[in-house]
This record gives C-alpha cells, sequence and structure tokens, in this order.
C-alpha cells in the first residue's frame, strides 16, 4: 500500500466524519435555513482565511451557531463537503451560487473546481447573460472562446433577447472583445447596443427622475462603445 493510498483512505475516513454529523465529534455549528451543519474549526480555517476571521474567538463562543444568510443549506453543505472530501454536487442550476461562496470564502481550489466544470456547460439563452457576468467579474478565462464563439452564431438572437436589454455593462464590453465583431452587420450592432443604452437609462430614470434629460442619459451609457463602430461600414440611410 503506498502513502498515496494511505493519504486517501484516511481522506475517505475524514469525509465520512462529516457525512456523520454526529454532534460530538465537531466544535463549530452552522445555521443555514433552520438547519444545523457541523464542521471542525481548524479545518476550516486553515484552508479558508475568511472562515479563520470569522470562526476567531473574538467573534464567537464555542456554543454559538453561526447563521449563514448568504446561502441556501444545500449549497454551503457541498462547499463544506467539498473542504472535506475534495469533491461535491455541482449543477447547472448552483454553479455560479457556487463560485460566488468559492469567492466570498476564498477557496482557490475550490474557484478551480467550479470553474472547471462551467467551462463544460452548455451555453444557451436562458444562461449566457448571467455567464457572461460571472466569467468577467471572477477571471474565468477558459471560458472566453466559448462566450465568443456562442455571440458569433447567435448574434441576431443574442441581442433581440430581453435580457440583452438587462444586462450589464460587462456583456456591451463582451462583443467588443470578438475579434470577429467586425463580422456583425454594423448597423444592427449599433441599434442593439443604442437600445440597450435607451433601457439602462429608462431604469436610471426611474430610480432617480430628478432633472433627467434622456438623450445626455443615452449618451452617457453609450459614449464609451462609439469609438468600436466601424461607422463608414453602415449605409447611409440608416442615419
Amino acid at each position: 500500500m503506498t502513502a498515496k493510498d494511505i493519504v486517501y483512505e484516511m481522506q475517505q475516513q475524514i469525509a465520512e466524519v462529516f457525512e456523520s454529523q454526529n454532534p460530538e465529534l465537531f466544535d463549530v455549528v452552522f445555521e443555514i435555513d433552520g438547519k444545523k451543519l457541523y464542521a471542525h474549526k481548524f479545518r476550516l480555517s486553515l484552508i479558508s482565511s475568511t472562515f479563520n476571521s470569522m470562526l476567531s474567538d473574538r467573534w464567537i463562543s464555542k456554543n454559538d451557531a453561526i447563521k449563514i444568510e448568504s446561502c441556501k443549506y444545500d449549497n454551503f453543505k457541498e462547499f463544506i463537503k467539498f473542504l472535506y472530501s475534495g469533491e461535491c454536487q455541482l449543477s447547472d442550476e448552483n454553479i455560479l451560487t457556487m463560485i460566488d461562496i468559492a469567492e466570498f470564502y476564498q477557496v482557490n481550489s475550490f474557484k478551480k473546481y467550479c470553474d472547471e466544470y462551467l467551462s463544460k456547460i452548455t451555453l444557451n439563452m436562458e444562461n449566457i447573460f448571467q455567464i457572461i457576468e460571472a466569467s468577467n467579474k471572477y477571471s474565468i478565462i477558459q471560458m472566453k472562446k466559448s462566450i465568443q464563439d456562442f455571440i458569433s452564431l447567435n448574434f441576431t438572437t443574442f441581442v433581440k433577447c430581453e435580457g440583452f436589454l438587462k444586462a450589464d455593462k460587462s456583456v456591451i464590453e463582451e462583443i467588443f472583445t470578438i475579434k470577429s465583431n467586425t463580422a456583425f452587420k454594423q448597423e444592427e450592432l449599433f441599434q442593439a447596443v443604442y437600445e440597450w443604452a435607451e433601457y439602462q437609462a429608462n431604469i436610471k430614470n426611474e430610480l432617480n427622475n430628478e432633472n433627467f434629460n434622456k438623450n445626455d442619459a443615452i449618451k452617457n451609457e453609450i459614449k464609451e462603445f462609439l469609438p468600436h463602430f466601424e461607422f463608414k461600414k453602415m449605409e447611409i440611410s440608416f442615419f
């Protein structure tokens, strides 16, 4: 039996201890959605700087349950399970939440684990906008080509989606990082970005309509993208 085999067997035993959730075997308890989840303070603090601060004796007493309100019980349990076993259940439904958790708790190995799953996900009009925003927010480089290929192949449908108007500015920026964006019909591209800017301006007007000037608001939203358009390729009748 090799050292690697021994370490693996011990790791499995530790994972089984976590799955048992026997309160007598743990020294920290979390409360999520009214449910309790037990773990070991030393293990969590060693892996996560966020946990290290959270579990400091200065902030909690031994018998206090730590309330977690930022995520659901099942997702948090899967995350802690990863810290014990090196694996957990990821799905298309929870992956973006799990990436948020990885970032918040500063566990780089878990972020890589999530990134690998995300890089294999099938893109569609239902998830593309969230995935673009997440990939930019968390610098998930391996998603770039898949995202750009998807936009290039589905450009007309992509910009006609309601999700496009509601999208974060990072989605618009993504279009202009595509090397082949000059292959898009420039009139269609400009119209899409203009409508996005108009929608964003209207939203801000609803939030604060004092002294609102719609044209100025649209210009403010679209101005940084203007240098990227090839106006010379547009039909004169478009203007």
